[in-house]
């Protein structure tokens, strides 16, 4: 039996999302999403981007916490399209999009579309590389706003390249067992 996604607050809290059998993913425990929220705060009101969305699970607790979008990027069709029904299923369909495409790609499409996020959360698959390659592109393509969040989670034993994201504001990162949660408070002053 896979396990459920409990959302840890806001109007949906207690809610148990449980996906079907044989969907392998890894979820962001509910504790840890728990202590994430404690530490960036109060996320209503903020539009979200959730890269490598898998479950949205992110999402869907930013949104059951006030959060006013969400963009959730999947690129396995398979988890977008039960992504997508989750969220009709929670009438969160009309806060959220969902694109069924890869990380690479949706980056630059966003900026393209002069898409900007308060809050980016990015959670790949561990020890690919991906986190690295995603910062550059977010250096590239300035998706976010003044004073916006990006939180990164990932294996204990992987190495991030920041490079100029630490110039930019301030750097935590918290140990939850085997995960690493970063998070980045971009401070920008002439933007």
């Amino acid at each position: 039996m896979p396990l459920g996604i409990r959302i840890t607050g806001g109007s949906l809290k207690g809610k148990t999302i449980t996906p079907p059998e044989g969907f392998d993913a890894r979820y962001t425990s509910s504790k840890v999403r728990e202590a994430l929220f404690n530490i960036i705060g109060d996320v209503g009101g903020k539009d979200v981007l959730d890269l490598f969305a898998g479950s949205g699970s992110f999402s869907l607790e930013a949104l059951s916490r006030g959060a006013s979008s969400a963009t959730c990027v999947e690129s396995d069709k398979r988890r977008a399209d039960l992504l997508q029904r989750t969220l009709q299923t929670l009438l969160l369909n009309k806060y959220c999009q969902v694109l069924g495409m890869d990380v690479r790609y949706a980056i630059p499409f966003l900026c393209s579309r002069g898409a900007l996020y308060d809050i980016i959360f990015m959670d790949p698959p561990y020890e690919k590389g991906y986190l690295t390659e995603t910062m550059l592109l977010l250096e590239k393509h300035a998706i976010y706003k003044r004073e916006a969040t990006v939180i990164m989670e990932y294996s204990k034993r992987e190495t991030i390249v920041f490079s100029d994201f630490q110039e930019l504001g301030r750097v935590k990162t918290k140990r939850y067992g085997d995960t690493n949660i970063t998070i980045i408070t971009i401070e920008l002053n002439n933007q």
